[in-house]
């Protein structure tokens, strides 16, 4: 070994220069080449896993939103594509498949201070720690051709979570009648509870063992469920819930909502297969009426003038800042659904003799305003239409006090299409102020704040808001992918075209008054902002700037030059705000201790 080496010493010595250093170039490159091969050997193919994304829609339910009594939830990390049998339409028909909105998705419970948990992960249904739980869901059928006929279709759940689920049980889905269908963001445990709120109940119904964490719950809808369905193609939406045990050992189990961080992407499924539209559409179906009696033990009052006393002395102890506040609702004191009615005779009324007698009738009149309203419109079995009283558009909040007062005048009455005059340059909203949601409306500058005891005007200026101001066009809010986007179309021929809203969630749009820009909320920034893009050349401009809070349901001032919207920035209550069109001068013009939003300037 010594000899090799002194030979290799001897070798180098008597090697040229040159030659010396091409040879140690080639040593050194062969040394790093194969330092190199074995520090980075080449890669072994795998097979690579898709896993669906999941888009968080909306922000993830603060700690005040959930239940505080469940315990921390175990979730599946790795769900199995969801997997439906494939379906057919008719000739001329399509197949439609369509997912709830964030906000229109989730749960209530019994008991609780917040009115809805909508937008959370979970679609909890059944009992835990003596409170009793209801899942609910909204779709949009506005894509579906108004009185297609429906042929067939199915709704889809998820399972998410099986960590609470008890032995025994049954969980009931339920179709609800239309009048459920509205003011559905604003739902609480009490509205969704109704027991005359269902229309068709689903079968099966579905035991424990039916239910886990993955499985998917698939519900082919029958006859009488595709009958109402096919009706609610008119008002572009259609309402559910899912009932489990209410009572007993806790026994909870939740259906993944699509939305917020512990979703597993799997949301509703709904899929309509309908045929070619009606050219006209079927009349409207007649409503169904229950007709209610008084309940023992309650002494039926002599006359009506005793009943609204004795309502009035209730409204007055229930009235905050004035009573007691209203005492704890019981089974038999829940408010009545609407279609639920008293038996109304009308009868005409002669001409009163003399002055006492006339105001009897007076008093008599104002008493049965506010024991029964003004049924609108009047039952079917009512034929001949006399003067009953009914409230004034507006009732001042300084001027109201548990004494009605009212003025005669005909009913039943058509709802206007114009807006009455004394709304205009108003701004409309919705308050808890009352308790329950109530539609109130005041000044630009937030004074003069007025009960509006008929909504019909807000429900309208809402719609107006989404029409350009010639009403050749509306805006409409269309789900594509992952996103929700906002949409043009024709009145005229029905085309529609995309604005904006790709790879983002897009919503409340509102048209200006000079018919260029369009306000509308986007999650871009990862919480609910205000933007306003401009309607021919597509340049957007953000309006609103936080950091968590939202900034929601913006609606331009007559003259363009304001938008009022919604916010809870500062005390996290929502309140109305009014901005100039470029965004300045952002200031609280309702600044009250109660909620206040989805506001709308009436033009």
């Amino acid at each position: 070994m010594r000899s090799l080496v002194n030979a290799l010493v001897q070798r180098i010595k008597n090697t040229p220069a040159d030659e010396l250093i091409i040879f140690g170039s080639i040593v050194v490159t062969t040394v790093l080449l194969l330092w190199f091969l074995f520090r980075n050997p080449a890669p072994v193919p795998v097979e690579r896993t898709e896993v669906p994304s999941v888009r968080l829609l909306v922000k993830s339910p603060t700690p005040a939103t959930v239940a505080t009594s469940l315990p921390e939830e175990t979730l599946p990390s790795s769900p199995a594509p969801l997997q439906l049998p494939e379906v057919t339409p008719p000739p001329g028909g399509q197949v439609y498949v369509v997912t709830p909105a964030a906000d229109a998705v989730g749960w209530v419970r019994q008991g609780d201070e917040t009115p809805n948990h909508f937008g959370d992960y979970n679609i909890y249904a059944g009992a835990f720690d003596g409170q009793v739980y209801i899942g609910a869901i909204q779709f949009d059928l506005s894509e579906v051709p108004p009185g297609a006929p429906i042929v067939y279709a199915d709704l889809t759940l998820v399972g998410l979570s099986d960590q609470w689920l008890g032995d025994g049980g049954a969980w009931t889905v339920q179709l609800l009648e239309s009048w459920m269908d509205d003011d559905w963001a604003q739902k609480t445990f009490t509205s969704l509870g109704w027991v005359d709120g269902a229309a068709v109940e689903f079968v099966p119904t579905l035991t424990a063992s039916d239910l886990g964490a993955g499985h998917a719950n698939t519900f082919v809808l029958e006859p009488e469920a595709l009958k109402a369905l096919e009706g609610r193609t008119f008002s572009g939406r259609v309402s559910f819930r899912i009932n489990g045990p209410a009572s007993g050992a806790d026994n909870l189990f939740s259906w993944d909502s699509g939305y917020g961080t512990g979703s597993q992407g799997r949301g509703p499924v709904l899929r309509l297969v309908a045929g070619p539209a009606p050219m006209t559409p079927p009349p409207s179906p007649t409503p169904r009426y229950v007709i209610i009696t008084s309940v023992p033990p309650t002494p039926t009052p002599g006359n009506v003038v005793t009943l609204a006393a004795r309502l009035m002395t209730a409204t007055t102890e229930a009235t905050p800042h004035i009573g007691t506040g209203t005492p704890t609702p019981t089974p038999t004191a829940t408010p009545l659904p609407p279609n639920w009615v008293t038996p109304v005779i009308i009868v005409p009324t002669a001409t009163p003799a003399n002055t006492a007698t006339a105001q009897w009738h007076a008093l008599v009149a104002t008493a049965e305003a506010f024991v029964y309203g003004t049924p609108t419109p009047l039952p079917p079995n009512v034929w001949t239409a006399t003067p009953v009283p009914t409230l004034p558009l507006l009732i001042p909040l300084d001027q109201m006090t548990p004494t009605p007062t009212g003025t005669p005048t005909l009913v039943p009455t058509p709802t206007p299409l114009e807006l009455p005059t004394v709304l205009k340059g108003k701004i409309a909203f919705l308050s808890d102020r009352l308790g329950e949601p109530a539609v109130f409306v005041m000044d630009p500058d937030g004074s003069h704040v007025a009960l509006l005891t008929n909504r019909w005007a807000y429900d309208r200026a809402l719609e107006l808001d989404t029409f350009s101001p010639d009403r050749s066009q509306r805006l409409f809010v269309k789900r594509y992918g992952g996103a929700y986007e906002i949409w043009v179309q024709n009145t005229a021929d029905g085309w529609m075209w995309y604005l904006t809203g790709a790879d983002r969630v897009t919503y409340d749009p509102a048209w200006s008054p000079d018919s260029a820009h369009i306000a509308f909320v986007s999650q871009e920034a990862g919480n609910d902002e205000i933007f306003v893009i401009n309607k021919d050349t597509g340049h957007e401009t953000r309006l609103t700037n936080n950091r968590w809070e939202w900034d929601k349901h913006p609606s331009w001032s007559p003259d363009g030059t304001r938008i009022v919207f919604w916010s809870n920035r500062e005390a996290g209550r929502k309140q109305i705000w009014v901005m100039n069109a470029d965004g300045s001068g952002q200031h609280n013009i309702s600044n009250n201790e109660y909620n206040d939003w989805d506001p709308v300037w009436i033009k």
